[in-house]
């Protein structure tokens, strides 16, 4: 899969043939959207077309409502690696710019769906391309003006709910990893580089590798959780701590900690990557490192059970 950073107005097409076009932003790729680029890629395949899914760069509430802080479920590269994984074959990427909020819906189907080429476009239901009340799926076909497909992907329920991005961060948030996963359709990752910690864990015989990781990511709840961790390629089984390391009395700063079963190397700098499964416990204050390392003992034996089963 390749990746294309567009600008507007699109100046030319990605590929000089027609397209399937999924329009989308896709934050966290979740079992709606898959359905919806899986449809996608079933019409680019009976025409023998290719898969390209256009995003933004950023959310558009970040420019619509000046989310200063606005935290994502996926960096940009996690979202590529969804999408290859679903067999898209370009991910095109706009920048949501001020001015690029502020541009017609004859605009955007003119100098963007139609520039890429688009034979067939493949949408949700609530998917909107200026202000809702004009620029909304009912009203494409009258900008299409005919010339391309328009395929409208109902609402997507789980359990009685909508899958949406905003459930599945709220879901993060509150430390429900198995709802967020039901949702998903696959475990919460987050990826970034080993730091420097404190070496805390490791004087207490439970060594941990520190993430670094983009700041604008959903964080789960503080807490101790089931994880699996990868580096060099290779996943472990993990418990990871989400905390401000208090029994240390280090207050200011959340730490994400991975403690590796089965692992001691040193890996600072390294790519890692944490799938979260559980939340086993809250953090807890603790009189002394002594009590710490029983709980972590406690903790490590818990969460090896988990994966057992």
């Amino acid at each position: 899969m390749k990746i294309v950073h567009l600008t507007y107005p699109v100046k030319e097409n990605i590929l000089s043939s027609k397209v399937v076009l999924a329009l989308g932003f896709f934050d966290g790729v979740h079992l709606g959207h898959q359905k919806l680029i899986k449809r996608a890629k079933e019409i680019a395949d009976q025409k023998n077309l290719p898969l390209v899914v256009m995003t933004f760069d950023r959310h558009p509430k970040e420019v619509y409502e000046d989310k200063k802080n606005f935290k994502y479920l996926e960096t940009l590269e996690e979202k590529a690696d969804k999408m290859s994984e679903l067999g898209v074959d370009y991910l095109a990427v706009m920048p949501f710019t001020k001015e690029f909020s502020q541009i017609g819906a004859q605009d955007f189907v003119d100098n963007v769906i139609v520039k890429l080429n688009a034979d067939t476009i493949v949408a949700g239901f609530d998917y909107t391309y200026g202000p809702k009340k004009i620029a909304n799926m009912d009203r494409l076909p009258d900008y299409a003006k005919g010339r391309f497909d328009i395929v409208v992907m109902p609402k997507q329920i789980f359990a009685g709910k909508k899958i949406g991005s905003t459930e599945i961060r709220q879901a993060i948030k509150d430390g429900d990893m198995e709802l967020a996963y039901e949702l998903m359709g696959h475990h919460y990752v987050m990826s970034g580089i080993i730091g420097h910690g404190k070496r805390n864990g490791h004087k207490l015989g439970f060594p941990t590798a520190n993430l670094i990781w983009a700041d604008h990511k959903v964080i789960p709840k503080i807490g101790v959780y089931a994880t699996k961790t990868e580096i060099d390629g290779k996943w472990y089984d993990s418990m990871t701590s989400v905390g401000y390391n208090v029994t240390i009395g280090q207050e200011k700063k959340i730490y994400i900690e991975s403690n590796l079963f089965n692992f001691d190397e040193d890996v600072y700098g390294k790519p890692m990557k944490i799938k979260w499964y559980k939340y086993t416990r809250g953090e807890i204050k603790f009189a002394n490192l002594d009590e710490l390392k029983k709980q972590l003992e406690k903790d490590q034996e818990e969460i090896k059970a988990y994966f057992a089963e």
